[in-house]
């Protein structure tokens, strides 16, 4: 198994406010890899995966995982009635690489962090060398743009983004210890597919003591607004990049990233798309496979 104490957790200050981040540190010489989580989960979910890229490239390509506003170990403030689109998210994840002394990047982000990197990337073009989408959610076309948009707008809400909320809203957040939580969490729906290894890794990143009992550090209301502001601008961010992009999706109905997506990109020369056995939580599923084809999309030949 993968050694995880290579990761140091370090916090840095961003408008006065504090967060936190994974570091793996390589050769400063070389390209960092920068990577942002899902919603509701945490940069220490991925350890595994991310201790696995770093060992592709025998230790020389410095990692950072950040953990976005709400989530994981960053004690940023997370007012649910202040979150109003993933922008936020974006911002903040800018303020952070702007603290970084590197020149370029590659970025890489799972779910919500795929399209926070995408955002970025097409903010930050001279900087970013390459861009990893795994399981992005693009779970539209870019003609249902102006209709999602007008359906938020009006507070309508979205089905696939109120389902997902709603159900997040029911997560337990409440437990007497880190065994517990794992107990609870292990086999149980979206982690149903997890190995227990990861479940541990997610709790450990993610679980706050407060009046003598553990809560998830990102509240299932912070969660449930998460799902509630996707953003839709994501088609507008893929087209002013020039940089390669991969997208890697899952097989599954879980995925978060349809056909009709994968059509309107699919003629984008800039842009590989590649699909696997698994659900929308492959980067976590199958460790082997995305460190495998992550190492061998930025080791170009």
């Amino acid at each position: 198994m993968t050694d995880k104490v290579k990761a140091s957790r370090k916090e840095i200050l961003l408008k006065g406010e504090k967060f936190s981040y994974l570091f793996l540190e390589g050769n400063t010489a070389e390209t960092p890899i920068i990577f942002f989580h899902a919603t509701g989960l945490n940069a220490s979910t991925y350890l595994n995966l991310l201790n696995r890229i770093f060992e592709h490239f025998d230790k020389k390509r410095s990692i950072y995982a950040f953990d976005l506003r709400g989530h994981g170990l960053s004690l940023a403030e997370a007012d649910y009635k202040k979150l109003n689109s993933w922008k936020q998210y974006s911002k903040e994840a800018i303020l952070f690489l702007n603290s970084l002394e590197h020149k370029n990047f590659d970025l890489m982000g799972h779910s919500m962090g795929g399209i926070v990197a995408s955002e970025i990337a097409s903010k930050l073009k001279a900087k970013v060398t390459n861009l990893i989408m795994l399981e992005p959610v693009l779970y539209y076309s870019p003609k249902d743009v102006t209709k999602l948009k007008l359906k938020k707008l009006l507070q309508f809400g979205d089905y696939s983004a109120s389902d997902k909320s709603s159900s997040a809203k029911k997560r337990r957040n409440n437990f007497d210890s880190l065994d517990q939580a794992i107990d609870h969490f292990t086999g149980r729906a979206m982690f149903a597919s997890w190995p227990t290894a990861s479940i541990r890794d997610y709790l450990e990143g993610g679980l706050i003591q407060k009046e003598g009992s553990l809560f998830l550090s990102c509240d299932p209301i912070w969660e449930a607004k998460t799902f509630e502001t996707v953003t839709f601008d994501t088609y507008k961010f893929l087209k002013r990049l020039t940089c390669p992009v991969l997208i890697i999706r899952g097989d599954k109905e879980t995925s978060t990233f349809t056909e009709e997506a994968k059509k309107a990109l699919l003629s984008k020369d800039h842009i590989t798309i590649e699909e696997f056995k698994g659900s929308h939580f492959l980067p976590i599923e199958n460790i082997d496979l995305i460190s495998t084809r992550v190492f061998n999309f930025l080791n170009k030949d």
